[in-house]
């Protein structure tokens, strides 16, 4: 690949490719530095690798680009719990030990086969076939089980499941 052929869609599809990459960084600034990056990793590489279709290659690695850079900024920021905006049911927040009384109740509450099923794998952990190695049953058992504990808790929690997801996560 020539130079000036690099040379002369860096000057055509600029805008082109910023604007690729401004559709996921959402940051002008950024997406130049990540167009002009893409160019001059293809001048360093021209070297090394033949590129059969040039626009193709620099349209992919500007996306690539623009993903690693959202994925490395979404690492770095940190989460205040407080500024999340949950709605509560019937507008009251709740304090945390509640909403943990409330799933425990809701747990304790499932039949026996759907509880163990469910604490081993979703409060411990476990794949479905170290828990049906544990437990002695199949892991058709374990998956039907584990449905069925789903089910009931939807059901039983649909008021709180939003804040019960984020709790979980905790």
């Amino acid at each position: 690949m020539a130079q000036p052929k690099i040379e002369h869609l860096f000057k055509e599809h600029y805008r082109v490719y910023c604007l690729l990459s401004y559709s996921y960084v959402s940051q002008w600034d950024i997406a130049e530095d990540i167009v002009q990056d893409v160019f001059i990793k293809v001048l360093t590489k021209r070297k090394s690798t033949k590129i059969l279709n040039i626009n193709a290659y620099i349209y992919k690695s500007i996306k690539n680009s623009s993903l690693k850079y959202i994925e490395r900024t979404v690492k770095l920021e940190s989460i205040d719990k407080k500024s999340w905006d949950i709605p509560y049911p019937d507008g009251v927040p709740m304090e945390d030990n509640n909403m943990t009384a409330i799933l425990s109740e809701s747990i304790k509450n499932l039949p026996i086969g759907c509880k163990n099923v469910f604490e081993l794998c979703a409060l411990d952990g476990h794949k479905y076939n170290s828990a049906a190695n544990h437990l002695g049953i199949s892991v058709n058992t374990v998956k039907t089980q584990m449905k069925k504990a789903y089910k009931i808790l939807r059901s039983d929690l649909k008021n709180y499941y939003l804040l019960i997801l984020f709790f979980l996560e905790n």
